[in-house]
């Protein structure tokens, strides 16, 4: 699941960020509950955040979501939205 997720994302799914996803975190999109129903754990629900990113939307300061062409939609603590692909990072107006 890991190799997929890594081949899948290539990089941190952050703004901007470019560490290589192999050195990333798996992150569960949606948080991750010890009792809630099995199946959370699946490569739709994971993303490749490096540690500083991950810490950053473990705050709840960062928030985002897959979207289903497989970006990432990303929104500021500031309101400010992205779109993060593997081509690269675009805010949106």
């Amino acid at each position: 699941m890991r190799d997929l997720v890594v081949l899948r994302d290539q990089h941190c799914v952050f703004p901007w960020c470019t560490r290589d996803a192999r050195s990333c975190d798996l992150d569960h999109i949606d948080p991750y509950d010890e009792t809630g129903p099995p199946g959370q754990t699946h490569p739709d629900n994971l993303a490749a955040l490096c540690r500083r990113h991950h810490r950053c939307k473990t705050s709840g300061r960062w928030r985002y979501r897959r979207n289903p062409d497989g970006s990432y939609h990303w929104t500021a603590p500031t309101g400010q939205t992205y779109t993060v692909a593997v081509t690269g990072t675009h805010a949106n107006h």
